[in-house]
């Protein structure tokens, strides 16, 4: 008994002690793509497309669902307007003084 539990004891040892001095086992990529298809990213992902701007030869036409400018069309302009806050009117508050006792009874 005192030899079974004893190389019992050593495995358990020499199980913690890999566990602990061997480097991490990183999943392989086709578990990781199982992982990220069960549910949602924590962080979103944020795509910025960039604009690219093409000038059409004559004759040519937009490809579909683009947005087209017109070249002599005025530049747009963004006009920020400051309106001031109405004046607030200042309460005048007289303070309440209440004297007391040390026992706490109101003097009048």
């Amino acid at each position: 008994m005192r030899m079974a539990l004893g190389a019992g004891g050593i495995a358990a040892f020499s199980a913690l002690a890999a566990a602990i001095v061997l480097p991490p086992h990183y999943a392989p990529a086709a578990t990781q793509q199982q992982a990220a298809d069960q549910g949602p990213s924590p962080t979103p992902i944020q795509v910025v497309r960039p604009i690219q701007y093409v000038q059409l030869a004559p004759g040519q036409t937009a490809p579909p669902g683009a947005t087209v400018i017109d070249a002599s069309a005025p530049t747009p302009i963004t006009v920020v307007v400051t309106v001031p806050a109405p004046a607030q009117k200042a309460a005048a508050q007289t303070p309440t003084i209440i004297r007391t006792t040390q026992s706490g009874k109101v003097i009048p």
